[in-house]
């Protein structure tokens, strides 16, 4: 198939899975083990760690190996309910406040729903219709009473590239203006990480979650780079310092750091290309009669949103009968997020959130690429979506 589906997985790079099987068959004694063959496989562990951390531009804060991103999400969230039983084991009985946005990917935006139902307060951002979240409207929902904010680096739907640095001065400001520490400042960086340059440390957030299989590593390996202390909600064995416990995929850390490596030593070269397609893309869709790139207006090569992203509306058409029709055509593409379970009862929440109009987000499909896609396989999509809408729109 014509595989234009990179933001819910990319194909993995055979090489990396090979390598990760040799240093599971070379390094195969638990880390936490006492003896020498352990000691070996913790060596090698923290060496892995270390180019992971080189790779990320971690900086100042340590990196803790996860599941994925989605582990890495939780782990920083529901430590917010350790932070609201205390205050309750104290006496007091103020709720804390944790702030999100409406467009977040749903390891966030349902976890956000269940501290909600645990006790604490949650309040949701709404984007403006570029996708992108206001400054002022953060530091407007900063109390003294907020443990907790997590805006997403890059959409997994639209591509919009959220200003973090901006938003971690206005929460800084607004902080300082309450007498209060910020609160700790969460980036889910999943698709961020080998499409933009992104250095955690540099943008004022205190942690990041990344995932390996959206960068051609493995499926089940992901990190949370993190600065300060946090108090996980899942304890264990000890592992990771405590904040994750469970023995360690050395495997998948090894193919991690790889993959990590290797999209960020040709990021200018693959941005390059991405920005040549999304142009090529965008191009085409104008002349598909009623096709519309998403959010509307946008352009090819416009700074905000990520050159490796796309959702596009085919009014009076369903996203979803349009993607199985061009999955039947060889071409694979999706309706949002691969995460989010019968998208039909959910309806289109980013979209819609950005003040899209129901009709045309429930007409949209989200098409992705990488560095194996080409010009022949935007053309595919653009030809075989171009048949299909004329043939099956109302």
């Amino acid at each position: 198939m014509t595989y234009l589906d990179w933001a819910s997985t990319s194909p993995p790079d055979a090489s990396l899975l090979a390598g990760a099987a040799e240093a599971a068959s070379q390094f195969y004694a638990n880390p936490s083990s006492g003896h020498a063959l352990g000691a070996a496989a913790r060596a090698e562990l923290e060496r892995i760690r270390g180019r992971l951390a080189a790779a990320l531009g971690a900086g100042p804060g340590r990196v803790v190996l996860t599941s994925g991103g989605s582990e890495a999400d939780a782990i920083v969230l529901l430590s917010a309910l350790r932070a609201q039983d205390r205050l309750r084991a104290s006496g007091l009985s103020k709720r804390l406040r944790v702030v999100t946005t409406e467009i977040e990917h749903p390891a966030v935006h349902e976890q956000a729903r269940l501290l909600q139902s645990l006790g604490l307060e949650l309040v949701y951002l709404y984007p403006r219709a570029d996708g992108r979240v206001d400054p002022a409207e953060l530091a407007e929902a900063v109390t003294r009473e907020t443990v907790l904010v997590a805006v997403m680096a890059v959409n997994n739907e639209t591509g919009a590239v959220q200003p973090l640095a901006e938003l971690a001065r206005a929460l800084a400001a607004a902080s300082a203006a309450l007498g209060t520490k910020p609160p700790r400042f969460h980036a889910d960086a999943v698709q961020a990480l080998g499409k933009l340059e992104f250095r955690p440390a540099e943008l004022g957030i205190s942690s990041a979650a990344f995932s390996a299989h959206k960068i051609r590593g493995p499926r089940g390996s992901g990190a949370l780079w993190m600065q300060g202390e946090l108090e996980p909600l899942a304890v264990g064995g000890g592992q990771e310092e405590g904040t994750r416990p469970g023995t360690e995929s050395l495997q998948g850390a090894w193919a991690f750091a790889g993959a990590a490596e290797k999209a960020l030593s040709s990021l200018a070269e693959r941005r390059e290309a991405a920005l040549a397609l999304e142009a090529r893309l965008i191009s085409g869709l104008a002349s598909i009669p009623g096709a519309l790139p998403l959010p509307l207006g946008r352009g090819p090569g416009d700074a905000r949103y990520s050159p490796f992203i796309l959702s596009a509306a085919f009014p009076g058409l369903s996203g979803e009968v349009l993607a199985r029709a061009l999955s039947d055509s060889g071409i694979a593409v999706s309706t949002g997020s691969a995460c989010s379970s019968n998208a039909r009862r959910k309806g289109r929440r980013v979209l819609e959130a950005m003040g899209l109009q129901p009709e045309l987000a429930f007409s949209s499909i989200r098409v992705s690429w990488g560095e194996l896609t080409g010009g022949g396989d935007i053309d595919a999509f653009l030809e075989a979506a171009s048949t299909l809408y004329k043939k099956l729109k109302a």
